[in-house]
């Protein structure tokens, strides 16, 4: 993989610290400078144009949503969409979530996110793919089932990105359904817990715990966790 080029937008030391100690560790990131303000930050994106950035909602100038609108809004479409956005929030509320992706985030991760599953995010957003928190997918799913309801009322055809699996996962699904150790599995991966958490909640090992991804991955047609949690909400596997 090529060198991904990384900025960091964040208030709190710690955290921004912590992520960029962990980020400069990686092999094939770098991290091409921090800020602790939205005016600092838009200035080191403007500077710097990074491939990612990992950009706060709580900054105590303006909030990261507006420093995203207005550094779309300053550069030209092609040049502001090659920086994907990864917002970081302590806030896992509806309103909040949605003006994320509205303002032009790409992926949403809330602060208690394990190192790993960042760097998951990380890697996906580079790759063109939006990056869902598990712990927050259900709010997305949510507001997009609502405006479907509100859409179908209107007898108006709208494609939505995310509102119901397609016939021919639904019809590998009904032909191999998971088994309901696979379903425990898949709870755990919605609620965003690593292999070895999950491991330790069942007593299984860790070698059964990958088995049981892999099956789940399969049988959801998914290529990642996070696809997968999406998947079963939207086809209606949990509650």
């Amino acid at each position: 993989m090529e060198n991904i080029r990384a900025a960091i937008i964040e208030d709190h030391n710690l955290t921004r610290v912590g992520i960029r100690s962990y980020l400069n560790e990686q092999k094939n990131i770098q991290v091409v400078g921090d800020a602790e303000t939205a005016a600092a930050g838009l200035e080191l994106l403007h500077d710097t144009k990074p491939d990612i950035a990992i950009v706060d909602i709580g900054l105590p100038d303006i909030d990261g949503i507006a420093l995203v609108q207005r550094f779309r809004q300053s550069m030209p479409p092609e040049a502001a969409e090659q920086t994907k956005i990864i917002m970081l929030t302590s806030f896992a509320q509806e309103q909040m979530v949605l003006a994320a992706f509205a303002a032009g985030a790409d992926s949403y991760c809330v602060k208690t996110i394990k190192f790993e599953l960042l760097l998951e995010a990380l890697y996906m957003t580079y790759d063109g793919y939006s990056w869902i928190d598990p712990a927050i997918a259900r709010i997305v799913l949510k507001h997009i089932r609502q405006s479907a309801v509100a859409t179908a009322k209107l007898n108006i055809v709208q494609t939505a990105p995310i509102s119901a699996i397609d016939p021919e996962q639904a019809s590998i699904l009904e032909a191999n359904p998971l088994t309901n150790r696979e379903m425990e599995v898949l709870e755990l991966i919605v609620q965003g817990f690593t292999n070895q958490e999950i491991a330790d909640k069942l007593y299984i090992s860790l070698g059964s715990v990958k088995v049981y991804v892999r099956g789940v991955l399969n049988k959801l047609c998914a290529s990642h966790r996070t696809q997968a949690a999406i998947i079963a909400l939207r086809a209606g596997l949990l509650n």
